[in-house]
């Protein structure tokens, strides 16, 4: 340390022989600082305190046009740069003769507005009873789709179903229904198309069965030819009270959807994903004897009914009115339920 005191007396002495006031006090203020550093390197084991000197950084954050720098400590600084809009899906080339969207509420208008009721024989099909207008019956709550037993007829049972006046392609379709309940019964909601139009056989669909109406079935063809069907169990019994059912057709896949929830799409560009406008169907029916092992042998009270309060229907790439538009499911199970649907196995 005496080399050390020596070399800093010499020093200064330098300086003052050749520095005014001033300049001697700046000067002695860097040599002190040169003093302190040489004996911090000299003597390593002395402790410097550092007490009060924060070890957080401060930041500045600085707005700029295009982009705003937000100040977050002690993490760094953050760029957050303005959303860019999606852009715009292309739009849908709608099929061939795809008729206008439409909402029809069903004991409010009359059902022949946008519909004709099915009045046939089921000879040579698997339909148990011929297709009765008398079936299709309008009331408060909308249309009743009754399944009778008529055990004075040829046919066992008279069932109902109503079609679509105009063909119906891409879109989003809606309906408000409260199935009929019991073994033997099937109610359906669905697009087709068929050899009795000239097309091959596409369909969409969504089924019930009455003997278990908490559970919901969706098929799709295309060319006669069936793809991946789904079974899914519902949160409630659909034939408690009416629910909003829904699929959505588009060219490259279909999503079907329980009061607003999506519960199934198929695999995109899927390959049989109807690709023919057809009509849209509500029917209520039960099959003959071979039938049986799928809907159940049946035990159902006569004028069982379906009852369809509402359908829409929404062209791709339109805004239409819908049935979702207006109506609120009455949801059963818990309150913080928030899966409505688990595929069946």
């Amino acid at each position: 340390m005496t080399k050390c005191a020596n070399l800093i007396v010499q020093l200064t002495q330098w300086i003052r022989a050749r520095v005014s006031f001033l300049d001697m006090l700046m000067g002695s203020c860097v040599v002190a600082a040169l003093a302190t550093g040489l004996a911090c390197y000299i003597a390593p084991g002395t402790k410097i305190e550092t007490a009060g000197i924060p070890d957080a950084r401060t930041y500045y954050p600085v707005a700029y046009p295009e982009k705003v720098l937000t100040a977050q400590a002690p993490g760094p600084i953050i760029d957050v740069i303005p959303a860019q809009a999606a852009p715009a899906p292309a739009p849908v080339r709608q099929l061939a003769r795809s008729g206008k969207g439409f909402r029809s509420w069903f004991g409010e208008q009359p059902i022949e507005r946008m519909f004709e009721i099915s009045d046939w024989n089921t000879t040579g099909s698997f339909y148990g009873g011929r297709w009765a207008p008398e079936n299709a019956v309008v009331t408060r709550d909308g249309l009743e789709l009754q399944v009778k037993r008529e055990p004075k007829s040829e046919k066992p049972f008279s069932l109902a179903e109503i079609r679509s006046k105009q063909s119906v392609g891409y879109g989003r379709y809606e309906a408000v229904m409260q199935i009929g309940k019991g073994a033997g019964l099937v109610s359906g909601f669905f697009t087709y198309t068929g050899p009795h139009a000239g097309n091959p056989h596409d369909e969409i669909d969504i089924e019930f069965l009455g003997k278990d109406p908490s559970k919901i079935q969706f098929n799709y063809w295309h060319k006669g030819k069936r793809g991946k069907y789904a079974t899914f169990d519902l949160p409630f019994d659909a034939s408690a009270a009416p629910h909003l059912y829904a699929f959505e057709w588009l060219p490259d896949r279909i999503t079907w959807y329980v009061d607003g929830v999506a519960y199934y799409s198929t695999e995109p560009d899927d390959a049989f994903i109807p690709q023919t406008a057809g009509q849209l169907y509500f029917s209520h029916w039960t099959g003959t004897p071979k039938m049986r092992g799928w809907h159940g042998t049946p035990d159902f009270a006569s004028s069982s009914a379906t009852i369809v309060s509402c359908t829409s229907f929404t062209p791709a790439n339109d805004h239409t009115a819908t049935c979702g538009d207006s109506f609120r499911p009455i949801l059963d199970g818990p309150a913080d339920n928030q899966v409505f649907a688990t595929l069946s196995p």
